[in-house]
């Protein structure tokens, strides 16, 4: 019952919402293009300020300031359920009801943003940008990923009433390549491959982003400084050679 009730406060929201979802659509057909482009950043503690600043960066130097709208809601230490309300979780691995009243808690802030960020205007095109998946490795929910992230995806294009809705992923860096029990974290990796290989969509590699050495060969879980604002920059880099490929 606390799930149904849960859901229809979910759906009274983004009613609420609704008389603004229209001002996201695309140009009609025949029109002419605005040269605006909306770009949403999401994910956990890697998706730092320092990737936000640098991103913004990029895509206003390359379509100018007014025609580039960057918006970002991140949550450290939150697995891709914090995104989903209808999330399963793998048979098995006990996560508490509790525990599970808080799927999709963070997908209200981001929705919103984005139609704030959005103010009347029409987009040539619309990005989700995504840093996460740290989490679920860690907590061995790597079975579901592809299946949240799709949900995650599918809602935005709902709500956002853009069918056309790309996104590019950051694939979690290689931390835990040495460890012995990183199954989960190899899992989630091949499985951000796989989605960012699908066909209007993209992915980028962060293996040389988290300051690994001689010394600490795998690296750090989080990026350092210099790491993130590589990581901005190749995510606009990523996201502005998919909107040159579709003109």
């Amino acid at each position: 019952m606390f799930d149904r009730r849960r859901k229809n406060d979910q759906l009274a929201r983004l009613l609420q919402l609704g008389f603004a979802l229209v001002f996201i659509a695309p140009a009609c057909a025949g029109e002419e293009k605005t040269g605006k482009h909306l770009f949403i950043l999401s994910g956990q503690s890697n998706m730092t300020g320092a990737v936000r600043d640098a991103f913004s960066d990029r895509v206003q130097e390359r379509f100018g300031k007014k025609n580039a709208s960057v918006v970002m809601r991140m949550k450290s230490g939150r697995g891709i359920r914090f995104w989903v309300a209808d999330y399963r979780q793998p048979a098995g691995r006990g996560i508490s009801q509790k525990a599970m009243n808080s799927n999709g808690q963070e997908y209200k802030a981001l929705i919103e943003d984005a139609l704030t960020a959005a103010k009347n205007q029409s987009f040539d095109s619309v990005g989700f940008i995504w840093m996460q998946g740290e989490s679920d490795a860690n907590n061995r929910l790597s079975e579901v990923y592809e299946e949240s992230f799709l949900k995650l995806v599918g809602q935005l294009r709902k709500d956002l009433k853009r069918v056309d809705l790309y996104y590019v992923i950051g694939r979690i860096n290689d931390y835990a390549k040495s460890r012995p029990d990183n199954v989960h974290w190899k899992r989630v990796r091949e499985t951000q491959i796989k989605l960012g290989k699908t066909p209007g969509n993209a992915w980028i590699d962060t293996d040389d982003l988290n300051g690994g050495n001689a010394d600490n060969p795998d690296g750090d879980i989080h990026f350092p400084r210099e790491g993130a604002l590589r990581l901005g920059r190749r995510f606009a880099d990523k996201a502005i050679e998919m909107i040159n490929s579709k003109k």
